[in-house]
Formats: structure tokens, sequence, C-alpha cells
């Protein structure tokens, strides 16, 4: 046998199948649908023989049928996945370019080499545009026992990033996943899909999936730091900054855990470099960004590049110590042209104290020198611009730089989302951007600059949809807006009318899934938007986002206006342009625009014109002129507030401030003179204050769903599982993925301890993920007998919500649950009937955007061929946590 790791070159495969946006975590295997239940569908395909004759029914294939097919690695060594022989074009004619999404099946063969000395091998693997692999052994024991367990692949190629790429000698990247093996021959079992959205409209070229997969040995004795997944400050006049560095450190699988107990470093009297968290666990198979604080006393020299920070760290129950090296970049701002763009570090999200969930940067980009102010009142300037990226863009690439616009006096932040694709600029990517923004105001302090504390949103793309998002959530916040050929929401870029689900779904439960969406829909706010400054580009020719778009955004927020030519929002249309040119955050229009913005009105301007305030979820959404939504009714809905609005200017209101609420449950009024803050709740007989409506005390509002919540966490994720082999398999699943798709830190720890940190009040604001059962688990066991949700087990196999029991084989629930000791975190709980329902369920756990699963969801393995249609329920659960009849839904 070598003693390298090996993988086929050539694939066999069964396909191409029908495939849904974002439906692919609830159907594993179409192929499942033409199996008796007892047959495990991927043991099935795995060894089923390979028969050129065989076909199985699919819409997409001619007559109705589609067929094995092989596929060979290149020589480049990527695996390139086609059908010519499907009618794309006649599917694409009357279904548009959402049918040609397409999923296959494919196996080959990986052999796993015997290393001395050791009972399992451990790996390093990339499968990069994979969306799903597998492996199982070739020749199968007594001993092995199902289900297969199917880890997340690299879909959005973050392998092939700057900060991905591993140094010239490692075959595998940064995020490559740590696995464990007993040495021999296993099938690897590989999904792909052709993702529109991923992969961009092939036309007139047929669809074509390109995937490599990389595996070498994992040569790493204890621990190895991965000084490509730094995040570093630049240094500014010998200034750090940003407050915060951190660095990914990888322990693998036949390692044992380490503890870092702790750091030194040099030039100890300038720079003060500390572990907040005082300890950081790292078990084996898992990568955390170790987090270091930076307490600067003194500028550093310009000749300082890099610094030794020693790590402290605990191994087989011995100390030793390793360096980190990160070096830096210093930059000058007295004696120069231009001051170059920097970078920032900061908190994600913002934290006044404890352990960040991630460290992020943004790169700034500075006006010109001579336009720099020595005011310190911030009124005087010219806001800030707060510019969102693109689809796959690297913000410090100098194209994408020089591509913002440089004007006298108006800095520029480019804020990252997290990562190249960032979370859509929804929840946690959100909630880095206006990290990023506060961050920035005060690291400049440091070199003697004072920037305004108005903004104005910019954003192309995916950016340009993270601009009208980011506006129409927080309009307050902001001054203006430049959104370039953004889209309006996920399901009009690319439709979900192709999903499997919908033939199968009873249209209710659709209707409640799809509801679980209407947080990031951002049609649904644009009432919020009215009166407010915002120029809208789109290049007429734009065959990736359509001109539609745009025009969607003027017509929604004109009708809301009840003015034909809205005078707050004009849209451009630039001919013969198409998705991207160089110039079009740079266009004339563009800088008019920006340099002759009018004076933000007052909010008592605002409120007298009248407006009409939109949410789905208050917990992400700011107020407009002071007003907010702070609790809906139902939640699930989404709530509107009328504020004098115009269609009850009729009604001669008794008070000058008519309010009037859809679903709304209790709201803020701030005062812009004083900031006193008034909480009104709506009664039977109208809004009463709160402090005067003898309704005794009302408890703090709920932490809100849907499920994709549990990633906006205020610090680390915290796993908390009980010590089974498979248990323990899914938790380091999912903090992988945690940190490849999002850049969130995450520990891992066993259910005793968390029962500890409860009792000694440690767990923090993190939200917490528990995996298992009651049985299985002693945390979930103290949590679900504090019957905060109507859930219970009631015996070993068997589920009961509210009065329904689920006692069907290959069950689990994934779902929500109040966070033990904070009204500002989550928990989430994933539970299977038995180890099938475990896998299906924690396959549901939220790693990308649209994918619509509300609070909670039931699934039973038919889901793996008729998607949302196989599931026993899904639904919110009400205010108080309890059962939501209105927004749930069950098959019994």
């Amino acid at each position: 046998m070598s003693n390298q790791v090996e993988i086929g070159r050539q694939w066999e495969a069964v396909g191409p199948f029908p495939s849904g946006m974002r439906e692919h975590p609830l159907i594993n295997s179409p192929l499942s649908a033409f199996l008796d239940p007892p047959i495990d569908p991927d043991m099935d395909f795995a060894f089923r023989p390979y028969d050129e004759e065989e076909t199985w029914p699919s819409e997409i294939g001619k007559g109705g049928k589609v067929g094995w097919k092989k596929f060979k690695v290149g020589n480049d060594g990527t695996l390139e996945i086609s059908y010519p022989e499907i009618r794309w074009d006649q599917l694409r004619s009357d279904h548009g370019w959402a049918s040609l999404q397409y999923q296959c099946i494919l196996r080959s063969k990986i052999i796993i080499p015997f290393i001395p000395n050791h009972s399992e091998t451990s790996i390093r693997i990339d499968v990069i545009q994979g969306v799903e692999y597998a492996f199982i052994p070739s020749h199968i024991s007594s001993s092995f026992t199902g289900p297969i367990q199917w880890y997340n692949g690299d879909i959005y190629a973050f392998a092939e990033t700057p900060i991905g790429k591993r140094e010239i000698t490692s075959k595998t990247s940064n995020f490559a996943r740590s696995l464990s093996f007993i040495p021999g021959e296993y099938v690897i079992l590989l999904k792909a899909i052709y993702e529109i959205r991923m992969f961009g409209d092939p036309a007139p070229s047929i669809p074509i999936i390109k995937i490599k997969i990389v595996a070498e040995l994992d040569d790493i004795e204890n621990l190895d730091i991965i000084g490509g997944l730094e995040e570093v400050p630049d240094i500014v006049d010998g200034w750090f900054m940003g407050n915060w560095i951190s660095v990914g450190i990888r322990v693998p699988c036949e390692a044992e855990s380490i503890e870092i107990l702790g750091v030194d470093s040099s030039f100890g009297r300038s720079v003060n470099i500390a572990l907040p968290q005082g300890t950081t666990n790292i078990i084996n198979g898992q990568t955390r960004p170790l987090t270091l604080k930076i307490e600067q006393i003194t500028p550093l020299p310009e000749y300082v590049r890099s610094l030794d920070i020693k790590l402290k760290v605990k191994i087989h129950d011995k100390e030793k110590e390793i360096v980190w090296h990160p070096t830096f970049k210093h930059l000058r701002t007295n004696n120069v042209d231009r001051i170059l763009p920097f970078k920032i570090t900061f908190a994600s999200p913002s934290i006044v104290s404890g352990i960040p969930a991630c460290i992020s940067h943004a790169m700034i980009v500075p006006p010109p020198v001579s336009s720099l102010s020595p005011s310190h009142s911030t009124s005087s300037l010219p806001p800030v611009l707060l510019v969102l990226h693109g689809a796959g863009v690297d913000i410090t690439q100098p194209e994408y730089i020089e591509a913002v616009p440089f004007i006298a006096g108006y800095w520029a932040i480019l804020s990252t989302g997290r990562n190249e694709w960032g979370e859509d600029w929804h929840g946690s990517s959100m909630l880095d951007v206006w990290a990023a923004r506060e961050a920035f105001g005060d690291v400049v302090k440091r070199i003697e600059i004072t920037v305004s504390d108005q903004t104005i949103l910019m954003g192309h793309s995916n950016g340009g949809q993270g601009a009208w998002h980011l506006a129409a959530r927080y309009p307050d916040r902001i001054q203006g807006v430049v959104a370039a050929s953004g889209w309006l929401t996920i399901q009009d870029y690319v439709p979900y009318t192709e999903t499997i689900s919908r033939h199968f779904a009873d249209p209710s439960l659709i209707g409640i899934l799809s509801s679980s969406l209407s947080a990031y829909s951002n049609d649904l706010y644009l009432s919020n938007l009215v009166d407010i400054p915002i120029l809208v580009i789109h290049g007429s020719e734009d065959d990736n986002v359509p001109p539609r778009h745009s025009r969607s955004y003027v017509q929604l927020i004109s009708s809301w206006a009840g003015q034909q030519a809205s005078g707050s929002v004009k849209l451009i249309e630039i001919p013969k342009k198409g998705h991207w040119w160089d110039d079009v955050l740079r266009l004339s229009q563009v800088m008019n625009f920006i340099e002759n913005l009018p004076r933000k009105k007052s909010w008592d301007e605002q409120r007298k014109v009248g407006f009409t305030l939109t949410t789905a979820n208050p917990q992400e959404s700011g107020g407009r002129a002071g007003i907010r939504i702070v609790e809906l009714d139902i939640p699930g809905r989404i709530g509107r507030l009328d504020v004098n609005a115009r269609q009850w200017k009729q009604s001669n209101p008794s008070k000058p401030l008519d309010l009037r609420g859809m679903n709304i449950k209790r709201i803020e009024l701030i005062s812009e003179n004083s900031g006193k803050i008034e909480t009104l709740i709506k009664t039977l007989n109208g809004w009463k204050s709160e402090d005067k409506s003898n309704l005794g005390p009302l408890t703090p509002p709920r932490t809100y769903g849907p499920l994709i919540r549990i990633l906006s966490t205020n610090g680390p994720m915290i796993i908390i599982c009980p010590n089974s082999p498979r248990i323990i398999n899914i938790a380091k699943k999912i903090s992988h993925d945690l940190y490849l798709f999002h850049r969130l830190d995450c520990e891992i720890i066993d259910d005793k301890e968390g029962l500890i940190r409860i009792a000694k009040n440690e767990i923090g604001q993190s939200n917490l993920i528990i995996i298992g059962r009651p049985d299985e688990n002693l945390y979930t066991n103290w949590m679900i007998r504090q019957n905060r949700i109507p859930l219970q087990f009631p015996t070993k196999g068997v589920m009961l919500l509210k009065d329904k029991v689920i006692y069907d084989k290959g069950a689990g629930i994934i779902t929500l649950h109040p966070h033990p000791t904070s009204t500002k975190a989550i928990s989430l709980l994933i539970a299977g009937n038995d180890e099938l329902g475990l896998e299906l369920v924690s396959r549901l756990f939220p790693i990308r955007t649209g994918i619509p699963i509300p609070d909670w969801a039931i699934i039973n393995p038919q889901s793996r061929w008729k998607g949302s249609g196989g599931l026993i329920g899904a639904g919110f659960w009400n205010d108080h946590w309890g059962w939501n009849e209105t927004m749930s839904w069950m098959d019994r």
C-alpha cells in the first residue's frame, strides 16, 4: 500500500436530477424513493453494480429517464461534470434559468494508508465546490454500523482564496477538514449541484460543475499554527489599527486535545498582548481561531515588522512554548501625498467585554491628504462611505479598492461581512458591517483623526443588495444610499419555483417555511426607506442581476411614498453596460449624489410627514425617526407600524402622533433632544405607556428566529455534547463549517461541563448548540426538564411535541430554545429518535443563507427524496416560546 492518500481518477455518477434553490440540506438522495425503507440509500448506491442500461425517472432526462455515466479527473486535478445530451435550452425556455440547476450523485475510491504505530490515519481533505461527501468502507465488517455521516464541501471555494491557499509544499488548503480513518479502501460518495447563484448562467453553453478533491496525510504531531488564517491590523504612525489579532490553530485528529494557557510577547513595555478568555481549549480534529487582545501604550518604531508571540500550551499534561510570528505593515500619514489604504481589525459583533465570536477586518480608504481637516466637530465633517462588496470579492485587492469613490473629505470603509461571500449581508454578516463602522471611528483617533458619525451605504451586486438590506433595517443610521446592480430578494434572484418540495408539501407548510425568509426579503421592508435619498445604478445589459430588480425597488418605494416619481429615490440605467464596469461606483452621478446630499431631516420632521415601519424580526431592525418596533404579537409574521401614515390622514387623530400597528406588541419612542426612551404596549384600548399601564412587570422580548439566527452569536459558539464518538463527530463537523463559512469561533465541551457552567453562571452570552436526546446528553435532560418549550422525550425513540407523538424511526428535531441565562442569546437543540434521525436532522444546521427553516423542524427519512414534503412538522414558537398554532404545521 502507498504511503499517500490515493483518490480514484474515475468517477461513476447517477443523474442528473432536478435541484431546487438551496434545497440540498433536505434532499440527500433522490434514489431513496425507489428503495424499500429498510435499505440505506447510501450503502445501496456505494455497492450497486454499474449498469449502463439501468435508469431512474427524472424530469430533466430525455424520455423522463437518466442513468449511469462516467467522468474522469483532468490533468489539472479538476473533475468536470456535464450532461451535453440534456436539452438545457428547452428546459430554460419555459422554466427560466432556475431549471438549469441540477444534481447528481457520484462515487469513486479512496485509499487511506497505514501509518506505523497508529491504529487510525489522520488526513486533511478539501472538496472544493462539491456540496457534500461521505465515506463507506469498501469491505463492510460486522462492527460497522450506519448511518453514513455526510460532510459539507467547500462549495464557495474558500480553499482557493488568498487566505485559503497553503504553503507550496502542502496539497491541501488552510481550510482543509481534519478526519481520521482506519486504514484501507473506502468508497467516497460525492453530491454535486450546479447552482446558478454560485456558478452563474452558462448560456449559451451547457452547465458544467467543476470540482477538485485533494487529500493528504496529516503530518502534524501536536498542533498547527495556520499563518494564512491570521487577522492582523496594519500599523499607522506606530499605532495598531485595531485592538484584536487572531490566528487559526488546528489540532490533528490523532493528536491530544490541547489547552492554551496564556501568551507572552516581545515589546511588552510598548504593547501588551493578552488571552482575554484566560485559556483556550481545542479538541483533536478541530480548528479554532486563537483570539488575542492588544493594549498599546506607546507607538512602535517603524523598523518593527514582526512580534514574537509565545503561546503557553498544555499537551499531554505537559507545558511547552510555541512561538507565532505575526508580521505587520507600516504606513505613515505625514509627508505623503496620499495615505495608502490600511487594514483595521475588530471584534465582530462589537462587545463590551468577554471573548469575541470572530475577529474580522475591514479596509480603510483615506481621502486626499489635502482635504483632511483638523476639525473635531463631527457634525461639520462629510459622511463616511460604508462600502459592501459583491459575492466572491476580496476587499484587499487593489482593483476593488481603486473602484471606490475617492472624494475630498470622504473616508471609505470596505467591510468584509466576515468573508468573500458573507451571509448575504444578513444576520451575522450585517453585525460585522456595523462593528466595522463603530471600530473605525475609535481606532483612527489614535492618529489624531476625527470622522463623521453619519454614514452613506454603498454596494455593488450582492453588496448592492446588502446596502438595501442594511438601510431598510436601520434607516436612522444612514444619510443616503448608493445601490448598484443589487438584487431584490434571494427568491427573485434565483426563483424557488423549481424545488422538489413543491410537488409533495402541503402549501400551508410551504407558506410557513417561506415565512422564515421574510426577515431577509428587502421588498417587505421598503416602507422604511421613503424620503431617504437613494441613488440606484444599473447597467441596461446586465444579464447577471437584470435591471428589473432595481426598477422594482424604485416602484415599491414610490408606491409607499404615494408619488409617481418619488423625489428621494433615483434610478439611472447606464446604456450598453453589463453587471460590472470599472467606474460603476465612480460615475459622475455618484460623485454628485454623495457631495450634494441634503441635510438629514430631524426626527420631528420625519414623524410629521409620516411613514410606515416594517420588520419581521425586531432584533435585527433599528428604528425610524427614533421609533422602533420592539416585540411582535405573532413571531413568524411581519409587523407594521403606521406613524402618521398617509392612509390615515383623513381620520383627524386626536394626538399629534397617530400610531396604528399590525402584529405589534411593544414599541419604543426615543426623544431626539433628551434621549429618553418611552415604551408603549398595545392594548385593547390603544397604546399604553409601560410605566403607567399597571399591567405588572413585563418579560423581555424573547430572542427571535428563524434557525439561521443561531449564527448571530455574541461570543464563541458553544457546542455541548456527550462523550459519544458519533455525536462528537457531528460537533466537530459543525465547528469546522462555522469556521469555514462564517469565521466563527466555536468551543466544544461535554455535557457535564455545560451543567457546571450553568451552576456557576459562567455560560456567558454565547449561543449554545446542544446535540443529543435527554437519555444521551445530561445537559439536554436538564434543559428539557425546565419546560421552556412544549417538547418532551417520554421514552427512548419517541418525541412528544405539544400533544403530538413522534415515534417514527429516522425522525429528528432541530429547534431553537431559550438560552439558560441571557435574553440576548439563544440555544439550539439537535436530537433524533435514533442515529439515522440525528444524522438527517444535523444536516439542517444552518450554514448557508436562503434555506427556509423556521424556529423548529422535524425531519424523517422520506425527506431524502420529498424535501420539505417529508417533514413531520415545522413552525415558529409563540412570543413566550409556547406552541404557535397560527405559524405551525404538523402531519398528525
